[in-house]
């Protein structure tokens, strides 16, 4: 067991920013097929003969970037979809159904998606107002929604979803691999984070009346509140789980693997077996039971309203 305290209170954290940017993706557009050189000249066209194609200006590179960690310093990152959104797509009408909603893209919905029954969106498809159902919600492969996502359901999201408001479901929630929401996530039921090879980022809180799981690369910039349990691993530590606000469970807290934390207070007993780092001020209100060969490092002033414990296995 290794218990790292801070010198003095006003120690700071290894980078003033915080956390690091996730990862960046470049793309260059295909080179002119057919001038490959030189765009054409007037004279080489006359009325009767007109080029086989209008040539358009094209930047010589293009980039996109994920939603900046928490505390950054960078501008605020418009939601864009993250394919090529000059591509002329089809378009919809808003959509409002008394039957299931499912629509394989690519689709640019103007307006929002509205059904009493499911709704499933799937590949490259942007919603320009909110995604609402009465039953489920499942968004999948490159969705871009400029609104909340809620449901009277479940709410599934992963591999690369986009989403301009909050997300609320009346059942559980799972969000995985590559998924920004801008707001807060909330469940009547449970909530499962998992991170993936693209990560999770929410902007605000997290709030289930179940259990809470967290797994990978998850980054949450508000509170976790849950009113059972919550459990976090993470054995990447090239990706850490981060949380900006404090932890409030009624349950245990697990904790497996590497977490990093600014200033976390956790209202329940902790179980750690791994390395949690605070770099700020630690409160908890209970026991910390740590399996032997843990870390506990806090940076700022440490309070546990308990006991610390070591243990040869939780």
């Amino acid at each position: 067991m290794t218990l790292i305290p801070a010198d003095t209170k006003d120690v700071k954290g290894p980078s003033e920013d915080g956390y690091p940017a996730p990862p960046q993706a470049t793309t260059s557009p295909f080179p002119n097929p057919i001038f490959p050189n030189q765009a054409p000249s007037e004279s080489d066209f006359d009325a009767e003969h007109p080029p086989p194609y209008t040539p358009i200006d094209t930047p010589t590179t293009s980039s996109t970037r994920d939603i900046p960690p928490f505390g950054a310093r960078d501008p605020q990152v418009p939601l864009v979809p993250s394919f090529d959104a000059a591509a002329k797509i089809p378009e919809s009408n808003g959509i409002n159904a008394h039957t299931a909603v499912n629509i394989v893209g690519p689709l640019h919905v103007l307006g929002a998606v509205k059904s009493s029954s499911s709704v499933t969106l799937t590949k490259k498809i942007i919603v320009d107002g909110k995604v609402s159902s009465s039953s489920s919600i499942v968004l999948e492969n490159d969705i871009t929604v400029q609104d909340k996502v809620d449901s009277s359901g479940h709410i599934t999201l992963r591999d690369g979803v986009k989403v301009g408001g909050k997300v609320d479901a009346s059942g559980h929630i799972v969000l995985q691999n590559g998924i920004h929401v801008e707001e807060k996530v909330v469940a009547s039921g449970s909530i499962t984070l998992n991170g993936g090879e693209k990560g999770v980022f929410i902007k605000g809180k997290v709030s289930a009346s179940g259990h809470v799981e967290i797994n990978g690369w998850v980054e949450i910039g508000g509170d976790v509140k849950s009113s059972g349990h919550t459990k976090i691993q993470n054995f990447d530590s090239r990706a850490l789980v981060r949380v900006g606000g404090k932890i409030d469970c009624s349950g245990v807290c697990t904790i497996e693997g590497d977490m990093v934390a600014e200033n976390l207070y956790i209202s329940g007993a902790v179980k750690l077996n791994g390395r949690l780092h605070v770099r700020g001020d630690l409160e908890v209100k209970g026991t910390v039971k740590m399996q032997k060969g843990s870390q506990l490092i806090v940076e700022g002033k440490r309070t546990i309203h308990g006991s610390i414990i070591e243990v040869e296995k939780l």
